[in-house]
């Protein structure tokens, strides 16, 4: 009996420090599904009183004592079960580093070879305990640390997971290889020196495939960030040319001014009140069509994004306005306001696309309030948004070239030290950003 209990729970463990790995390390989402749950738990107790699968002979008992665990870790989680199963085969390779390092603890505190602990019960226990406890630190120290660092990882394709699978099972090969052949030296220093060599040689790979990845991510960043910077460079051209055709239409309505205000004075003395009125309406109308109405927030490129989106807008009959304005001296970069703002915009563009026309509105507001900037948008949508995952999935077909407008956004608001909350009921969301001045 007390043999039993003891492999169910090594394998208890053995599950939980795939699941930390997964959940924690690499983000994967924990399933919100009852059934899926029952599942999960219930393929758990089967394969934690299953016993040590290793000691079948047969090679069916074997092949379920194998599957049982990945099946687990994919019954307790959601998302396509490709990346899943890919993202499982990557924990359970890195997992292969902490079992390195703790070998090493022991054998180092010890004074004996890992080998010899290894008949022991204890040893599993405290392996399993320590290298739980280490992944949960690391999985706390990445999140805390990296700015949206569960958006990162969740936006990675999963041939990254594959990649870092293939480096690490190179880092086991090489391992195994130097394992057999320093296996007939009893000397445990020799065998502690061995270990810290491959513990680096481990970490090399490790640094492989993760830094594969992070050149990757900086590679798209860059490209998005030069997308961006051109694209505010063409608002701002089109911006300037507007202003000055507002200026040289204003030249023109200023120099026949005088010739409209004669009309207007030989209409009202004969008491023609009616074609004076019907004059000044058509001078109006004129003027409002010749000079483009330009809103302002005291801020030229923050004011060349509102004019784009304010094109876009009209030609959707969106209802809108600004209310407020930037303060003179802002300590945000230029680049991160029109990050904010664009994206700001453009989401709520497309959130009043799917409303029905005498329903859309987009509402800005700009106020300081002490030492701290708030800019809220407020606009009407279709239905209730679950702000917990905005800017992790995308409702959009297009979904690996969507989804990064609002990370980009919450990475320049952490940036400069700001926060973002959002609100949504049945016909209103909120998105507002505090910055502390």
């Amino acid at each position: 009996m007390g043999d039993i209990v003891i492999n169910a729970l090594l394998n208890l463990m053995g599950v939980l420090e795939d699941v930390v790995m997964m959940c924690g390390v690499f983000c994967v989402p924990v399933t919100k599904k009852k059934l899926s749950l029952v599942l999960g738990v219930l393929l758990l107790v089967g394969f934690c009183v299953g016993g040590d699968w290793k000691e079948y002979n047969d090679a069916f008992l074997l092949t379920l004592g194998l599957l049982l665990s990945p099946a687990v870790c994919l019954s307790v989680t959601e998302g396509k079960w490709v990346r899943r199963l890919a993202i499982y085969i990557c924990s359970v390779m890195y997992l292969g580093l902490p079992y390195l390092c703790i070998n090493l603890l022991f054998s180092v505190i010890s004074g004996n070879s890992v080998k010899v602990w290894e008949g022991y019960v204890v040893y599993h226990f405290t392996r399993g305990i320590l290298t739980i406890m280490a992944m949960g630190i690391v999985a706390h120290s990445l999140r805390s640390k990296i700015t949206g660092y569960k958006e990162i990882m969740r936006d990675l394709s999963t041939g990254y997971f594959l990649l870092g699978s293939v480096c690490v099972f190179t880092s086991s090969c090489v391992q195994a290889f130097v394992e057999e052949i320093s296996a007939g030296y009893a000397d445990v220093k020799f065998a502690n020196a061995i270990a810290v060599c491959m513990i680096i040689v481990s970490i090399m790979f490790y640094a492989l495939g993760i830094g594969s990845v992070v050149l990757d991510i900086f590679r798209k960043r860059y490209k998005e960030e030069s997308s961006l910077k051109e694209q505010y460079l063409q608002i701002s051209r089109d911006y300037v040319k507007t202003v000055r055709d507002n200026a040289k239409e204003t030249r023109k309505i200023r120099h026949d001014i005088q010739n409209h205000m004669n009309i207007l004075s030989y209409y009202l003395e004969n008491g023609e009140y009616q074609k004076a009125q019907t004059y000044l309406g058509e001078m109006q109308s004129h003027m409002e069509q010749a000079i483009k109405k330009m809103i302002s927030v005291n801020h030229e490129l923050v004011d060349t994004v509102l004019f784009q989106a304010q094109s876009e807008m009209e030609e959707q009959k969106i209802r809108w306005d600004v209310e407020g304005a930037l303060p003179q001296y802002l300590p945000i970069g230029d680049f991160d306001l029109c990050t904010i703002f664009s994206n700001l915009l453009s989401n709520s563009i497309e959130a009043c696309m799917e409303v029905e026309e005498e329903r859309r509105y987009i509402h800005l507001e700009i106020r300081r309030l002490e030492d701290e900037l708030v800019i809220e948008m407020a606009n009407s949508c279709e239905h209730l948004v679950d702000v917990g995952k905005l800017g992790e999935v995308t409702s959009k077909k297009d979904s690996k070239n969507h989804g990064y407008g609002i990370l980009n956004m919450k990475d320049a608001i952490h940036k400069n030290h700001g926060e973002l909350l959002f609100e949504s009921t049945e016909n209103e969301f909120v998105a507002r950003i505090l910055f502390h001045l």
